[in-house]
Order: structure tokens, then C-alpha cells, then sequence
């Protein structure tokens, strides 16, 4: 609506795919949740806080199917809400001298509340609210640094897209088909706000925020 009716124009919405330029943005968006949830459910394992359900042969076939089941749909949904914030909010916010750090912080701590009024009115988590919640702010805030530098550095929104689509679908195939019981779901989680995730995530966003642009300069 202020794309089209506001005056704010397509111009710097990232909807350009720059592939050939990006190839390598595209690969990270597409390895870094599978990577990064494989590792937590193996450092669970080992820990002895989550357990495979069945023996690899089954449960393979079951998680390739649910995740392109996923996929699509998820893809679609993490399309409308990276236009929203990394497609229309980051360069806005870009255009008015919002420092990085700054921006990534703001645009996180909104899209985390933007998710509350789904999570209260779902079976969304187990974990007590109180103990969910901070956690669950800053994975989203964590994952919006991800988000937005990788806008940044691809110059394409389609980069977190492809990022946020990909963990949607790979982990809900996990956890919609009970492929493993998590037993501390705070520490060992395939999602986003468990102690694992935002330590990785955490990590992540700090290479992408300051080591990457050292490394640049």
C-alpha cells in the first residue's frame, strides 16, 4: 500500500535476483538453517537431552517429504514478511541515516513483538511464558541482524527470502512430523529462541556484523 499508494516507489524494495553477483549469498541462505539446526540437534544428542525416534532409514523419507510439503507454502509466507521488514522497513530506515546496529535492533524487537498476539493465541511453545519470551526477543532480534546484513551485503531481499523460507520448511518437517523428542526444548531446540540457536545465531550475526566488515575494509 505505501509502495504502490504512499509515494515510496519500488526503487529500493531489493526485488532484483542479481544471482550471477550473489551466487554465493544465495548458498549461505540456503545452508545456514540446515547447518545451524542439524548442529543443535547434535549437541542435544550428545548431551543426552534429545532423542532420535526411529533409526535414520525411516525417518528420512518422512522428513524429505513433510519438508517439501513445507516448502512452498513457507516460502511464500517468509516472502510477504521479509518484503514487509527487509524488503520495505530496512530501506527505509536506510534512507533516513539509521546506523546499522541500530536498525537491525529496532527492526527485530518489532517483528518479535508482531509475532506475540500468534504465540498467545496457539499452542505456539511448552516453555512458561515467562522464561519463553525473553529468549524468544532475542532470537528474533539476533536473526534480524542476520537478515539485514545479508539484504545489505546481497543488495537483493530475495537472499533472506530464500534464508527464512528454508528454516520455516526444515523445521517444521522436524518438528510437525516428531522425527525426535526434545526433552529440554530451552537448551536443545531446533527453534529459533532455544539457548543452542540463539548462542549460533548470536555468533553469526556478530561475523556478519562487525568481523565480515573488518574483513571488508
Amino acid at each position: 500500500m505505501l509502495r504502490f499508494f504512499g509515494g515510496d516507489g519500488w526503487k529500493d524494495a531489493g526485488l532484483n535476483l542479481n544471482i550471477k553477483e550473489n551466487w554465493h549469498w544465495y548458498l549461505f541462505s540456503l545452508l545456514v538453517y540446515p547447518i545451524m539446526m542439524t548442529m543443535v540437534i547434535v549437541l542435544g544428542t550428545i548431551l543426552g537431552v534429545t532423542k532420535v525416534n526411529s533409526n535414520l532409514n525411516s525417518l528420512l523419507p518422512v522428513f524429505i517429504a513433510g519438508f517439501a510439503v513445507q516448502l512452498i507454502p513457507r516460502m511464500i509466507f517468509a516472502m510477504f514478511e521479509e518484503w514487509g521488514w527487509r524488503g520495505y522497513l530496512e530501506p527505509r530506515l536506510v534512507a533516513l541515516g539509521v546506523p546499522d546496529t541500530r536498525r537491525h535492533l529496532f527492526i527485530g524487537a518489532v517483528w518479535a513483538f508482531w509475532h506475540f498476539p500468534l504465540i498467545l493465541s496457539t499452542a505456539y511453545t511448552e516453555i512458561p511464558y515467562a522464561i519463553f519470551f525473553p529468549f524468544f526477543v532475542i532470537a528474533v532480534i539476533l536473526t534480524a541482524i542476520v537478515y539485514g546484513q545479508l539484504r545489505k551485503a546481497s543488495g537483493t531481499v530475495w537472499t533472506s527470502v530464500v534464508m527464512h523460507g528454508i528454516g520455516n520448511a526444515f523445521g517444521w518437517a522436524i518438528l510437525q512430523n516428531n522425527l525426535l523428542t526434545f526433552n529440554n526444548k530451552l537448551l536443545a531446540n531446533p527453534a529459533p529462541e532455544s539457548i543452542f540457536s540463539v548462542v549460533i545465531i548470536g555468533v553469526l550475526g556478530w561475523w556478519m556484523l562487525y568481523k565480515r566488515k573488518t574483513n571488508v575494509q
